[in-house]
């Protein structure tokens, strides 16, 4: 028999299922609540007891999303791809989304900050791991500098990623977020690289 958690569970899924298709079908912009709320076949209410609004719906989509290209890119560092690559790949997906979507970058960095938490196993939250994971790994490979906590070096590169995000998002461009994002990520790694100049 199904607890009022699986019962929880199931609602929030349907309304997840629900919103992924409709962002899909009519984009983010064009769905309204009450949209979903049909679609999901759920009173109005309900919606409000798993999320405060639109945007942390679709935040909280876009980490499974990113959780799921994190699988992907944890099996190939398994298989010999860097993790300092692999954290490049990662964000440039992430800066090709927001370039998509630049009406609500700002808008969703917002809604991100709100809802991060940073001591939840959620599947949703696996991506805000990412970073310290892939640096930890590089580490432990020799790809960084063990001088510097990587705490520190995800906080500092997460932290760019989303500053670059945010100043981006005043005067929007194709391919301008990648670029600054690339450069950002060249200037990180100059600085926790071994190899740098000046490092141990």
């Amino acid at each position: 028999m199904a607890t009022q958690e699986d019962r929880r569970a199931s609602t929030r899924q349907k309304i997840l299922d629900a919103a992924a298709e409709l962002f899909l079908q009519n984009g983010f912009e064009n769905t309204t609540i009450m949209q979903i709320v049909e679609r999901a076949n759920i009173v109005k209410g309900t919606f409000y007891q798993h999320f405060e609004t639109k945007m942390d719906l679709l935040v909280v989509l876009g980490r499974k999303d990113g959780a799921d290209r994190v699988h992907k890119l944890i099996a190939e560092v398994r298989r010999g791809l860097s993790p300092l690559e692999a954290l490049h790949r990662y964000y440039l997906v992430m800066a090709q989304w927001f370039e998509a979507h630049p009406a609500i970058a700002e808008e969703v960095i917002v809604s991100a900050l709100r809802l991060h938490a940073p001591d939840s196993d959620s599947p949703e939250s696996v991506a805000h791991d990412f970073t310290k994971l892939m640096l930890k790994i590089a580490r432990k490979r020799g790809e960084v500098r063990a001088d510097i906590d990587v705490a520190s070096q995800a906080i500092v590169l997460s932290g760019a990623f989303t500053l670059a995000v945010v100043d981006w998002s005043r005067k929007p461009a194709p391919k301008k977020l990648q670029r600054r994002f690339s450069t950002c990520y060249q200037a990180f790694l100059q600085g926790v690289q071994p190899s740098a100049k000046g490092n141990p």
